[in-house]
C-alpha cells in the first residue's frame, strides 16, 4: 500500500509541475487577471440584484437609494 501511495504522489507532483511549468509568468498574470475580472463581475451582479429586490420590496427606499447613488 505504501508503494502505491508513494507512486501516486510522485505522479501527481510530476503532473502539477508540468502543468504550472507550461505557462510563462505573463500567461499566469493573464489567467489571474481574467479570473479576478469574472469574480468582480459576479460579486457586483449579486449585490445589484440584492439592491434591486430590496427596492422592489420597499419602494419608500427608492428616493434614499437615488440620493446616495447620484
Amino acid at each position: 500500500m505504501q508503494e502505491k501511495l508513494s507512486s501516486a504522489l510522485s505522479y501527481l507532483c510530476a503532473w502539477l509541475l508540468a502543468f504550472f511549468g507550461a505557462f510563462s509568468l505573463q500567461d499566469w498574470a493573464t489567467i489571474i487577471g481574467v479570473g479576478l475580472a469574472i469574480g468582480t463581475f459576479c460579486i457586483n451582479r449579486h449585490y445589484r440584484k440584492k439592491s434591486y429586490l430590496l427596492l422592489r420590496q420597499h419602494p419608500q427606499l427608492r428616493e434614499l437609494y437615488e440620493d446616495i447613488n447620484s
